[in-house]
């Protein structure tokens, strides 16, 4: 029954709003599921709504059947409340209306192969290994279209050459998507939208099909799933959207949490507040407002801690990343703990460091080894073949990275031997530019021979700077493509763990010891010792007893260089949503330097220098 619910007074007055519209704006820890679906029993007890015509909406499966379930435990009838996310709703909507000829998912594979036929149709371009990034980027310029319907944006995201061409490209790529009849996740919302727009029946009929639209996390939509939610929130249709617009992270897929403003502006929504924290203890909660605070345009609120007890926040200095890892693995040890990491990249350098400890760790989100990345695949296949093993498909992988000029022609019966590799090169008189390959392959002999005598990281360090591998990775991206400062961080990365071998061979050692470890880990929890490592976008939704944030350095945390005024606004954002993870303890950390390079405190830390 409703009434035996245990809701406070704003819980109450959120659950029962019976005039039109409303945006809940509920900070972190606030008891917005158990709102949520108290506002479903509501419904449905009291105001005498049909259960078929309430629909929920939230961003993940997984948040779906959790709120499913939340709502079941309410009650011990089965009242039939349509639970889904925005995919699968407008996915549905779309098979239904083409019964006869349903759409066909669409896979990575099949999606390159179709930018790489866009790229040659309109750029008159053969696809060769050097057009890579500009398939890439045609992808992710059309997800970012399909999301934000922002031309401008979007384009930025294509190669300069590129960008005038992007009605052309975009509009000959859904020429193919649609004639092949294949969809992928972001066309479930953008074609649903379409259908709303362009047939009149497919809308009349959606528009009047839910008298109730509860939608979870909304400081998470992007503008063409708030068009499309629009399209069919009908006259009589009650939207009830929650979220808390310090919480928006999802930038970088199109999420707008200025959309909150707007939601209320145009559907004359009302705007109530879930202010107390049940999840954190009072130090944590004042720490986090003050970071959030400095965030420009935010709904203004503030939150209070419902506990009694004032909890832990501390802020700590390294003198290196080792010496904090060497902290932070003493220190969260049980799987109450969690370390939040800003990047996967950062959070797999924690983990081969307890790898190589010993150290048992769970991961709970899906994740792919950073030595599976093309570039650490080159750097083991360099290291292999300096170390002494004779490995042709190592020798193949790298030998025109950089470019030397070797084409097959020259590799022929030479099993993976440099100098046998030159003896074919001197006595076949019709390979082209002979000196010029001989001249290569002697470099790359000498450059071998000089990474053997070094230590692990040492060698990594000589073949990005020495050998013209730093010059082959930066021709792979353009002006303002953000791979370069992935590919960048990947090569630091690996330094910082070739870092733990003192041989080629330790390094190798530590190399499958951690993906065995990494695989254990994805598999199962790991047991009460194994302490759970994340991004931040992963925590979003849970909590945990103590907190470690570790890296809180300009570049970090705020992420990348020199980033603009949104960008530093959703990175505090991203902080924010990791400090109020906290239970009873936060713990943030910063380094002073990594090898010979310094670096600077986060920004973020600022607000927080009383706390230390």
């Amino acid at each position: 029954m409703f009434y035996d619910l245990h809701l406070n007074s704003q819980q109450y007055a959120a659950a029962t709003y019976s005039d039109g519209n409303l945006l809940l704006a509920a900070g972190p820890g606030s008891g917005k599921t158990h709102t949520m679906t108290a506002r479903i029993l509501y419904l449905i007890e009291e105001r005498k709504t049909d259960p078929s015509s309430i629909l929920v909406i939230t961003f993940t499966k997984d948040a779906a059947v959790s709120m499913q379930k939340r709502f079941g435990q309410m009650t011990d009838r089965f009242y039939p409340v349509a639970f889904g996310t925005f995919h699968s709703v407008f996915y549905h909507m779309i098979t239904e209306y083409n019964k006869n000829d349903p759409p066909v998912l669409i896979f990575e594979k099949n999606k390159t192969k179709m930018a790489e036929s866009v790229i040659r149709k309109i750029m008159g371009r053969d696809y060769e290994q050097e057009n890579r990034s500009s398939v890439k980027s045609l992808n992710s310029a059309i997800t970012c279209y399909k999301n934000t319907l922002d031309k401008e944006r979007s384009s930025l995201l294509l190669p300069e050459e590129c960008r005038q061409h992007f009605d052309d490209l975009i509009g000959y790529y859904e020429g193919i998507r649609k004639k092949s009849g294949q969809m992928d996740f972001d066309d479930m919302v953008y074609d649903c939208r379409e259908l709303l727009i362009r047939d009149k029946s497919f809308a009349r009929k959606w528009k009047n099909r839910f008298r109730s639209v509860l939608i979870d996390e909304f400081q998470d939509i992007n503008p063409v799933q708030y068009e499309t939610v629009k399209l069919i929130a009908g006259r009589k249709t009650e939207v009830f959207a929650v979220g808390d617009d310090d919480q928006s992270i999802y930038g970088f897929r199109g999420a707008e949490p200025g959309i909150l403003k707007k939601y209320t502006e145009e559907m004359n929504a009302t705007t109530l507040h879930l202010d107390t924290n049940f999840r954190s203890d009072i130090s944590i909660v004042r720490a986090s407002l003050n970071v959030i605070e400095e965030c420009g345009d935010r709904i203004n609120k503030q939150l209070i801690s419902a506990s009694k007890k004032e909890g832990k926040v501390n802020i700590k200095a390294f003198e290196d990343r080792s010496s904090e890892y060497e902290y932070m693995a003493s220190s969260a040890c049980t799987s109450s703990d969690a370390v939040l990491f800003r990047t996967n990249l950062e959070m797999q350098g924690f983990a081969s460091y307890l790898s190589a400890q010993g150290i048992p760790f769970s991961i709970r989100e899906k994740t792919d080894s950073c030595f599976e990345h093309f570039i650490m695949k080159d750097i083991i296949a360099y290291m292999k073949i300096a170390s002494g093993l004779q490995d042709e498909e190592c020798l193949k992988e790298i030998i025109n990275k950089p470019q030397r000029f070797i084409n097959t022609e020259c590799l022929m019966g030479c099993e993976g031997k440099i100098d046998e590799i030159i003896k074919n090169i001197k006595r076949n008189p019709g390979i082209r530019n002979r000196d010029i390959k001989i001249k290569n392959l002697n470099d790359l002999k000498n450059d071998l021979s000089f990474m053997k005598s070094l230590s692990p990281s040492y060698a990594i360090g000589y073949l990005y700077k020495k050998t013209g591998y730093e010059r082959y990775i930066k021709s792979l991206t353009f002006r303002g493509d953000k791979k370069a400062e992935e590919y960048s961080s990947i090569l630091d990365k690996a330094i910082e763990i070739a870092a733990n071998a003192d041989t080629y061979e330790e390094f190798f050692e530590l190399k499958d010891a951690y993906e065995d470890d990494l695989n254990k880990a994805k598999k199962k929890n790991g047991g009460k010792k194994a302490v759970n490592l994340m991004t931040v976008h992963a925590s979003k939704g849970l909590e945990f007893e103590r907190v470690f944030i570790p890296d809180c350095n300009e570049g970090n945390i705020p992420h990348g260089r020199m980033p603009d005024e949104n960008t530093v606004d959703e990175e505090r954002r991203i902080f924010y949503v990791a400090m109020t993870r906290a239970i009873s303890e936060l713990n943030v950390f910063y380094v002073k330097t990594t090898g010979n390079t310094k670096y600077v405190p986060s920004r973020f830390l600022n607000p927080l220098i009383n706390f230390s």
